[in-house]
């Protein structure tokens, strides 16, 4: 074979994994859609508190990044990327399946008829649906960093921002369409009817992630070689001050936690303090998604230009003020301004994250590198969560609410962390930890 067919071969299987790479990407945007803004009112619908609702963001979180850190050890042993991502997508499809049967079992037998077993689900449902969630990010999680390097290895460095820009707007879209589509179906089911679409809202998510997982199974896996080493080096966090990339996990993180601190409890402000309806409520839930998607590609082609350090300094002050902007006025169309601008800031700081960790690491310690990152990330976003639920519990009301309040601390957070940490971020491409 000349060298111009091996290279019109290796474009076409190029181009034929991509294709198969946005196809799962339509329907693990539909699965997404469908669950992503609405597990927390479900929780709250089968009489979960705030303090249910920290501990929802929480516990998911910190046990798929803990676990998650596994996924190098993973693709060592199966010496396939592909293959962990496949596995763990069709567990998290499972996850899905077992949620919309359990619950449709709980609520569709009568109570009179009800074996003893099933009245101690029903009584411990909150916990349940706790655990299946813990479980529906973990096997997420534990394949994200597979995934993540072996699309980054198909995409040139240069090219990355733009790409990736351009996927995550398209995709992002449907995201927020979907999401958009629930909430109008829960706005206009009968009231003794909801908890039996959320049901079919669950069951439409796992047939979508099967369906995402089967375009999985058919992307092409590259060659690659990966760094045989122990889960956690001693010299992992060796010259931190010196070093660009830790310091960026730290900015990161750090600045996830503060997010945190109020980011559970926009859904309770919403349905609970603000009564707004499941349409308002999703109106402005996914008014913010849906301009970050949007911006993504062009936030991505700048960043390519300028780089990702320079637009994560950029946007950073701005999601500081954020929290403010929702204390001040409570009018649906107000917050929907909000959001946009939210969008818009977002949408910059969320692709440069992106693509920075893939700069900074070598492709054999790719899904390494990204482990750690998830690792620290996940435990600050868990951390905040539940200091969040613990503090609205016992901070002064501020508008009637304690969550504002909460919003006024996060906002300070955002504040310092991004005057600490900003400026002090750098450029870079390769990094050895």
């Amino acid at each position: 074979m000349t060298d111009n067919n091996k290279i019109q071969v290796k474009k076409s299987k190029l181009r034929r994994t991509l294709r198969f790479s946005f196809y799962d990407g339509i329907f693990a945007s539909i699965m997404f859609g469908c669950v992503q803004d609405y597990f927390t009112p479900f929780l709250l619908l089968i009489k979960g508190t705030v303090m249910h609702v920290g501990i929802l963001s929480a516990v998911p979180n910190i046990t798929a990044s803990i676990l998650q850190i596994f996924s190098n050890r993973l693709v060592q042993l199966l010496k396939s990327r592909k293959t962990v991502f496949c596995i763990f997508v069709f567990l998290q499809a499972l996850t899905l399946l077992a949620c919309a049967i359990i619950f449709f079992i709980i609520y569709a037998i009568v109570p009179d008829t009800a074996s003893l077993c099933l009245l101690f689900i029903k009584h411990h449902q909150i916990e349940i649906f706790i655990t299946i969630v813990t479980l529906f990010t973990v096997f997420g999680s534990i394949g994200n960093p597979a995934w993540a390097s072996l699309m980054s290895d198909l995409i040139p460095a240069h090219k990355r921002g733009k790409y990736f820009g351009f996927r995550n707007s398209i995709l992002g879209v449907l995201l927020v369409l979907v999401s958009l589509s629930v909430g109008i179906t829960l706005r206009f089911s009968p009231a003794d009817y909801i908890m039996q679409t959320f049901v079919a809202v669950f069951f439409i998510a796992s047939i979508s992630r099967f369906i995402s997982w089967y375009y999985l199974t058919k992307m092409h896996e590259p060659t690659f070689t990966i760094e045989s080493t122990r889960i956690f080096p001693p010299n992992i966090f060796k010259n931190i001050k010196n070093n660009d990339f830790l310091l960026f996990i730290a900015f990161v993180s750090l600045m996830n936690f503060a997010v945190y601190l109020s980011a559970p409890f926009f859904a309770v402000l919403m349905l609970q303090h603000l009564s707004f309806s499941y349409l308002e409520y999703s109106i402005i839930t996914v008014s913010a998604p849906f301009v970050m998607y949007v911006s993504m590609h062009s936030w991505g082609t700048i960043a390519d230009k300028i780089g990702n350090a320079k637009v994560l300094i950029i946007t950073s002050p701005f999601i500081a003020l954020i929290p403010v902007l929702w204390v001040i006025n409570s009018h649906i169309i107000y917050l929907l301004i909000v959001q946009i601008f939210s969008g818009i800031v977002w949408s910059g700081f969320t692709i440069s994250s992106f693509n920075y960790m893939f700069d900074a690491s070598a492709s054999s310690k790719r899904v390494r590198y990204i482990s750690y990152f998830n690792l620290i990330n996940g435990i600050m976003i868990s951390a905040g969560a539940m200091s969040g639920g613990y503090l609205i519990q016992m901070l002064p009301a501020v508008n009637g609410s304690s969550i504002y309040t909460i919003l006024l601390v996060s906002a300070v957070l955002r504040l310092g962390i991004t005057l600490v940490f900003a400026k002090r971020l750098k450029e870079m491409r390769l990094v050895e930890i």
